[in-house]
């Protein structure tokens, strides 16, 4: 059986999963290089890579390939696109929780220093 996915569940997962994360939790090598975050490409192996946060896209300049976070999995997983799918929702159910606790101790900070 084929499972699908609406178009706001794709778009969520390759937006607002930040590629530098993804990468660390794929354990893709990586290293900061004159100012950028540069990652072990999976296909060419090579470190003349770069990801821009505003795009959240990785790019790889020696195999001229971009990746978003779906392409990564695959890739670097060897999964099938419903298994890569499903990872990430699991990492981005991660990331919300992750968030909300954030958001939850920083109202909490600003409420304690406000009673002082």
């Amino acid at each position: 059986m084929h499972q699908k996915f609406t178009r706001k569940e794709l778009y969520e997962l390759r937006n607002f999963i930040p590629i530098n994360d993804l990468i660390q939790e794929l354990k893709i090598p990586f290293k900061f290089s004159e100012g950028y975050f540069r990652f072990l490409c999976p296909i060419c192996k090579e470190f003349q890579t770069a990801t821009k946060t505003e795009t959240n896209l990785a790019r790889c300049f020696r195999c001229e390939r971009n990746f978003n976070t779906i392409d990564l999995v695959l890739i670097c997983q060897h999964f099938t696109f419903v298994d890569a799918v499903r990872f990430l929702q699991n990492l981005y159910s991660k990331v919300q929780k992750q968030s909300y606790r954030q958001t939850e101790l920083k109202g909490l900070l600003k409420h304690m220093t406000k009673a002082f």
